[in-house]
């Protein structure tokens, strides 16, 4: 049996390569205003300022989310052409000008073209290009690097909404949207642009050719051709759907289950104590193993967490069950982009990861509306839960299935 490679120390590790991953870190850490979790709380403000209902704000909310989902096929497989710093410092820009969008919309269809910014630079790209640069920067340790990369997305969840919710207060939302804008520009985009110019480069970039619609048709082809990719497409929506759907309802799910109306939110640093967790883990298990192996396994903690929410009455299951929904959320983090570099490479890192984010895009958008379509209906919560826990292990069995195929294979040979 082959000597298992050395692999650094945690903290020497750190210390080595603090300026790759703190890129990384800071680009999926300032993703927070595109996020939902941090554009939740401006809904009450725009409702009133617009004069729209909650359910017009959410329509126009969907939009947007359609729009990003399309743009982000068509421009975020640029990263694997131009230099990362450019790449960079033009997302948190378009961030920074989403945000000042907000700030001025003088009409509801100005703010749906904000909405559009947020989504495509905050959720989309910013945490596309935390992937991409760190699969890339990263070889035999990617698995670990993405683990530690991704530790902004659950900080941003715990410090950025308390800090958000402040300064509406303080400033109104108006100009809370400003400060956020002045902060990404005057201090974001600076600290981004100088450290990215000690990120390594891919090697292989240099070797590509051809126009920009040839290379993205190339890499969806490569995809289009794998039988894995197609067992995976379904387990890739779950998480994204499932977890928009129970934030996006949670004070409803609460009320219907007779839980007070702030356990669930009050729950989720337990979800980012358990997602910080699996990152860890799921990172080094990576190196150890296969990303694969890990993100066939992905689904069952989320489905799991949700037959808790769905069977169990007691206050004590909220916890538990976004503790085991934490779980599949930081284990996705890791291997949703280490999958990728594993069977393809890097060389058209930027491409593959751009369709996964429009399709992941894609889940996030349908989700509200799919969910509340089943209440308006008359469904409850038990079971709609129930629905999707059924759904969800169905699309969860295909890559499953095929990686049982290849481990039972690969202990025959």
């Amino acid at each position: 049996m082959p000597a298992a490679p050395h692999r650094p120390a945690a903290a020497a590790f750190v210390s080595r390569n603090w300026r790759a991953l703190l890129f990384g870190g800071l680009h999926t850490f300032c993703s927070a205003p595109g996020q939902t979790i941090v554009v939740g709380l401006f809904i009450p403000s725009f409702s009133a300022s617009f004069g729209l209902s909650a359910a017009e704000v959410g329509g126009l909310y969907l939009l947007a989310n359609l729009a990003s989902a399309a743009t982000l096929l068509a421009i975020g497989h640029f990263i694997d052409v131009v230099p990362l710093r450019q790449f960079s410092a033009a997302t948190i820009a378009g961030l920074a000008a989403g945000c000042m969008v907000l700030a001025l919309a003088p009409h509801p269809a100005v703010l749906a073209f904000g909405f559009y910014l947020l989504r495509l630079s905050g959720q989309g790209l910013m945490v596309h290009i935390e992937a991409t640069a760190t699969a890339r920067a990263f070889t035999a340790d990617r698995g670990r690097a993405l683990g530690i990369t991704g530790l902004g997305l659950p900080l941003a969840d715990a410090l950025v909404p308390i800090t958000v919710a402040a300064a509406i207060v303080a400033f109104g939302w108006r100009g809370t949207y400003e400060g956020i804008a002045l902060v990404l520009v005057a201090t974001v985009l600076p600290t981004a642009w100088w450290l990215a110019r000690r990120m390594p480069a891919d090697p292989r970039r240099a070797t590509q050719s051809g126009g920009h619609l040839a290379r993205l048709i190339g890499a969806l082809g490569i995809l289009a051709r794998s039988r894995y990719v197609w067992a995976a497409l379904p387990a890739f929506a779950l998480l994204p759907f499932m977890l928009t759907g129970i934030l996006f309802y949670a004070a409803s799910i609460a009320e219907a289950r007779g839980w007070p109306g702030g356990l669930i939110a009050a729950s989720y640093p337990v979800m980012a104590i358990s997602h910080v967790a699996a990152l860890f883990l799921s990172g080094s298990l990576i190196d150890r193993f296969s990303g694969r192996i890990l993100f066939a396994l992905h689904p069952w903690p989320l489905l799991l967490g949700m037959a808790v929410l769905a069977f169990l009455s007691a206050p004590s299951a909220v916890p538990v069950a976004l503790a085991l929904i934490g779980i599949s959320g930081g284990i996705a983090k890791t291997t949703g982009t280490a999958i990728w570099a594993e069977l393809f490479g890097t060389a058209n890192l930027g491409a593959m990861r751009s369709f996964v984010a429009m399709y992941s895009s894609l889940a996030t958008a349908t989700a509200p509306f799919t969910w509340g379509l089943l209440v308006d209906h008359g469904w409850e919560w038990r079971a709609i839960l129930a629905l999707f826990i059924g759904l969800g292990a169905l699309a969860a069995l295909p890559i499953a299935l095929v990686e049982l195929k290849l481990g039972r294979a690969r202990w025959l040979s």
